[in-house]
């Protein structure tokens, strides 16, 4: 008996430590959970570093706290005051609460430091041609891409500059060059299909529309836009069913909505002209009716909307008796 006690202790040490180490072990999972619990954990556990509180900045940016991000990015310069790379941080969170001169400002701070640092080139472009600088946005980009050509951000920005110049040949060119590096990008599908709608080329959008669909069948824009172009051909019921499934993904879209509600009242009116038989006449009412439904669902969302009041007004109600 004697002999048998002692080997009880050990095992209820044993198992005493077991369970220790199995808590410590599920406190660190909670804290590994996500990056703000990480990068907070860290930040307590080395505060004179810089990449802790870099980080924790970012989760805080992630999840849309951009003061307190702004603190932890301010603690990270206190450290280090030529992180480059924290001030393309510091600017990305003061683009977000709309102050487009002080992100401007942070990205030239960045580029003074770091010259060749390619996203702050971009990022400064983009501040330039929200400012309706294009020409000093297009010689950021060009600069960026410059540094890395495999950048594709790059390449997008440039070509929306030349897409809101009018430079559409351009900007298929560049859209073109990303399909090169990344064949499966649906944006740039989706782009180009904004461009060969804008050259009037509604076949070759379409396809390019369908080809971003293909990676991303839930890409609203591109079944709106879609939707768009066959209403234009007075393909209605095609345009109207592109609208409906578009609004299964984004069901506050106004755009889709005010043109799912235009379809209907054109249809309405193709099927109203010249209708003699009841049946067409009750058709024409009830598209109208959908049409009324429509604009009051984008004036829940935007009580405002002056072409949905302008729609709904006294005529279009009546037709809809």
């Amino acid at each position: 008996m004697t002999k048998i006690a002692p080997r009880r202790i050990e095992l209820i040490v044993l198992i005493a430590i077991v369970v220790i180490y199995s808590i410590a072990t599920y406190q660190r999972n909670l804290i590994w959970k996500d990056d703000l619990s990480l990068w907070s954990d860290v930040v307590k556990k080395s505060p004179k570093k810089v990449r802790p509180y870099h980080n924790l900045g970012l989760a805080y940016f992630n999840i849309e706290q951009y003061n307190l991000a702004l603190k932890e990015y301010q603690q990270a310069l206190k450290i280090n005051p030529r992180g480059s790379k924290t001030y393309v941080n510091v600017g990305n969170v003061y683009k977000e609460m709309g102050y487009d001169d002080l992100a401007a400002e942070m990205y030239e701070k960045a580029l003074w430091i770091d010259p060749k640092d390619y996203k702050a080139l971009v990022n400064l472009g983009d501040a330039y041609h929200k400012k309706g600088l294009n020409d000093l946005a297009i010689q950021k980009y060009k600069a960026a891409l410059t540094v890395n050509p495999l950048f594709l951000n790059a390449y997008f920005a440039l070509g929306n500059v030349y897409l809101n110049k009018g430079l559409t040949d351009l900007a298929i060119a560049e859209y073109k060059k990303i399909l090169q590096i990344a064949p499966d990008t649906e944006k740039t599908y989706y782009n180009l299909g904004i461009a060969y709608d804008i050259k009037g080329l509604s076949e070759e959008a379409i396809r390019h529309y369908k080809k971003a669909l293909d990676i991303r069948p839930d890409y609203p824009e591109a079944l709106s836009n879609m939707g768009l172009i066959y209403g234009g051909k007075g393909r209605l019921d095609e345009a109207i069913s592109l609208f409906k499934k578009a609004l299964e993904i984004a069901p506050e879209d106004t755009i889709t909505l005010l043109n799912l509600a235009l379809c209907y009242e054109q249809l309405a009116k193709s099927k109203g002209q010249g209708a003699k038989g009841y049946e067409q006449r009750a058709k024409s009412r009830e598209l109208i009716v959908k049409a009324i439904e429509v604009y009051q669902r984008v004036l829940k969302v935007d009580p405002d909307n002056m072409q949905a009041k302008e729609r709904m007004a006294t005529r279009l109600k009546a037709k809809g008796k």
